[in-house]
């Protein structure tokens, strides 16, 4: 719904009879006095502002967290690998987790299971939680590797 306007005129007298004094009103000048908002639209812009502001806050928030979920991820994932790798190699399940903890940092846990021809390695990487718990705290990531 829009609100009546006034526009008024400035009541100067013209510099020259042809042309229209500067101070006069015409449309599309951008000289009006009135901008056209009643008083009820009046802070509407605030408002607006207060209801917006905390979604896009917890918007990226979010997306902040789950970014920081996926990298974890992918750390945890190559842990794995490298974990799979130095057991093939090493066979020491202590030189596997110092390599898993390279990759991925402190605080990881690794478990591995022997079969005939392969050895099966998994990984669990801690994340910090996230707002409201909605992000897991740890991830497991799994690799398996051919023994020699």
């Amino acid at each position: 719904m829009r609100c009546p306007t006034i526009r008024w005129r400035a009541r100067l007298p013209p510099h020259h009879a042809s042309e229209p004094s500067p101070h006069e009103w015409w449309p599309g000048r951008g000289n009006d006095i009135d901008d056209g908002a009643c008083a009820w639209e009046k802070g509407s812009a605030t408002a607006e502002f207060a209801i917006v502001l905390p979604s896009v806050i917890a918007i990226a928030g979010l997306l902040l967290t789950l970014g920081r979920v996926v990298s974890v991820s992918m750390d945890c994932h190559s842990a794995a690998s490298a974990a799979a790798r130095e057991l093939v190699v090493s066979g020491q399940e202590s030189s596997a987790q110092r390599a898993a903890a390279e990759v991925a940092g402190n605080g990881i846990s690794i478990r591995a299971e022997y079969s005939e021809r392969s050895v099966s390695v998994v990984v669990e990487c801690p994340v910090l939680p996230g707002p409201l718990d909605v992000t897991p705290t740890r991830i497991a990531s799994d690799a398996t590797a051919v023994l020699q």
